[in-house]
């Protein structure tokens, strides 16, 4: 114990914050706990988790500005404190959560994970499973998790679920810490618990536990709780030196989740490998050595480093903010779109949370956080005179004029969106019509897109990638599995990389004419099969992957509803011309007027659905 951490601790002032928005909260309000208990029948008992309200929190040390702190206080102080390059541990005595507290250096922390010969590193794991992945369309906002724990953990923690919960939320606060700086959060909505049988066989080799983990998942776990990403949280050591596995590029899908060893016995260790497993659900790959880790106080490797020492780091490297950026861009799990709603969040509506919820008029977040004019952080009111506070059609407090532009056409499927004058918000985004032409006639938009069968071939083999000819596409007329009416089949490229982004690849010989093929097993959507209104032929688009007329969108003529005032957009719903309201645009813009459907705020976060499957 190093007796210097005291000095710290009690001669500055600790501020805490909720862990939601700025001020980020971990747990839904409805957060589900499902305990298999000692029984025969093996009957799950679920319950809504009784936790202390507010005991999880993030923050800094006053008047120290390179700082931060995670820390959980339901039963005395545990948590994590930095202040610049030094950083501590605090923790109860055993035996004493309202007394004595131990705090120590962060190097002290000992695991009792076997290290990796003369390295001093645990591995975190191999390379990353490759998950199947899906189809781009937009930007990320947020994943929530859902925790497993499993019966060997809970015999370990002399079963005492008390001790186990307020562990895994322990867990779950550092992580939601550790993914902030990347403006992704972390909401822990599930706790499962096994204390009298393991839901499925869980071995040493966490290959195996995995896809046994996963088939669970997709069996049990998400028929009774929905979410984005599981975690399975076991005791049972691993097979070598790896204490994670997950799959690559999986989140948002069937196989969105990973295994976890309970490594250490501080939770900050296991948070650390959760987050770099969680990591490659996001797509992130190793660190190599050129990847800048310059922000990493506590070690010189970042989070998705493929081992660690006995400091375990608290950033992301430049190589990983790179990769998260194109999986948002290119892969964009919808799942993540979603904004919470404000009952999901633990502990309900509060003041300075950053999410706007009934009965508030904004929400800066806390007041040493606020720095917008237009709100008072201490009551979420609006301040004098103000109209609004945030938004895209927000200027100086005030509305801006109806009819000003809020966000131009992104390319030629778009349309631009225009304020209403009486709100913040700038209206949902919209696109033309599905089946105009796009990209100079190479296209047809649909939804918002051009898809083109060129462009796909790139998306999935990488730049250099082209179509194949004819000659690989008459292998769709001979009406396999995956075959369908030749160019909206299975898509046929040459070229690009030497594997495509699933990582599986399949080659047919045809005529001497390499036809690569990608190879993607998930159970939802295909990604080697030539998206839905791609252009397969003049005035015909892929549906249902069969080559249809164009005209089966029955857009035609839907324009002439909007009064000479506006355009149908891709839903078939006029939008107006800047100053004309909706629905028809047959009139000029009223305080109730807006320009097309309410768009939906949504903030970046990662809202997890953690199923923590732990070994208890």
């Amino acid at each position: 114990v190093i007796f210097m951490g005291f000095f710290l601790f009690f001669c500055k002032e600790l501020h805490f914050f909720d862990t939601s928005g700025k001020s980020w909260k971990i747990l839904s309000f409805h957060f589900n706990h499902t305990f298999h208990c000692h029984s025969k029948e093996d009957m799950p008992v679920k319950s809504f988790c009784l936790v202390q309200d507010h005991c999880y929190y993030h923050g800094h040390v006053q008047d120290i500005k390179d700082s931060s702190v995670s820390v959980g206080i339901c039963s005395g102080i545990r948590g994590f404190v930095r202040a610049k390059r030094s950083v501590y541990l605090i923790e109860p005595l055993a035996g004493s959560v309202d007394g004595d507290h131990a705090i120590y250096r962060h190097e002290n922390l000992r695991s009792r994970r076997a290290t990796c010969g003369n390295t001093n590193d645990t591995y975190y794991d191999h390379e990353p499973r490759v998950s199947r992945v899906y189809k781009a369309s937009g930007w990320v906002i947020e994943p929530v998790p859902f925790t497993v724990g499993q019966i060997h953990s809970y015999r370990h923690y002399m079963r005492d679920m008390h001790v186990i919960k307020a562990r895994m939320l322990e867990i779950a606060n550092h992580v939601d810490k550790l993914y902030r700086p990347m403006n992704i959060r972390v909401m822990l909505v599930g706790l499962e618990i096994w204390s009298y049988m393991d839901m499925f066989d869980v071995s040493a080799d966490p290959d195996d536990t995995l896809t046994r983990f996963i088939q669970w998942r997709k069996n049990t776990l998400l028929k009774n709780t929905k979410h984005d990403n599981a975690q399975f949280i076991t005791y049972v050591v691993c097979t070598g030196d790896t204490v994670g596995l997950a799959n690559k590029f999986a989140m948002c899908r069937d196989e969105s989740g990973a295994v976890n060893q309970d490594h250490n016995e501080n939770p900050f260790g296991v948070a650390s490998t959760i987050a770099h497993e969680m990591g490659h659900n996001l797509g992130l790959s190793h660190d190599a050595t050129y990847c800048d880790c310059r922000t990493s106080y506590l070690s010189k490797n970042c989070i998705m480093a493929d081992r660690v020492g006995k400091n375990y780091p608290e950033t992301f490297s430049s190589c990983s903010q790179e990769e998260l950026k194109n999986f948002l861009e290119k892969i964009n799990p919808q799942c993540l779109l979603d904004k919470p709603s404000p009952d999901k969040l633990y502990g309900g509506p509060v003041c300075g949370n950053a999410f706007l919820e009934p009965g508030e008029e904004c929400d800066c977040g806390t007041v040493e956080e606020c720095t917008n004019p237009c709100c008072n952080a201490t009551t979420c009111r609006l301040t004098k005179g103000s109209r609004c506070a945030q938004g895209e059609c927000c200027e100086s407090c005030q509305f801006k004029q109806a009819g000003s532009l809020c966000r131009s056409p992104a390319h030629d499927c778009d349309l631009a969106e225009y304020c209403t004058g009486s709100r913040a918000e700038c209206p949902s985004n919209a696109f033309k019509m599905n089946g105009l032409p796009c990209n100079h006639n190479q296209g047809y938009c649909y939804n918002g897109q051009c898809p083109t069968l060129e462009q796909h071939c790139e998306k999935l083999w990488g730049s250099g990638a082209r179509l194949a000819p004819t000659t690989c596409f008459n292998q769709n007329m001979h009406g396999t599995k995956d075959a369908y009416y030749i160019k909206c089949g299975k898509l046929f490229c040459t070229g690009g990389s030497e594997f495509p982004i699933t990582r599986q690849k399949a080659i047919l010989w045809v005529h001497g004419v390499q036809c690569n093929i990608v190879v993607d097993q998930s159970e939802t959507e295909d990604m080697g099969m030539v998206p839905t209104g791609t252009k397969c032929d003049h005035n015909k688009v892929c549906y249902e992957n069969v080559c249809q007329d164009v005209q089966l969108y029955a857009t035609e003529g839907c324009s002439a509803k909007c009064h000479n005032h506006g355009v149908c957009n891709h839903q078939r719903q006029c939008h107006c011309d800047p100053g004309w309201a909706p629905p028809y645009c047959e009139r000029k813009y009223s305080d109730t007027g807006m320009s097309g459907p309410r768009k939906t705020h949504l903030r970046l976060i990662f809202c997890c659905n953690w199923t923590v499957t732990r070994n208890l």
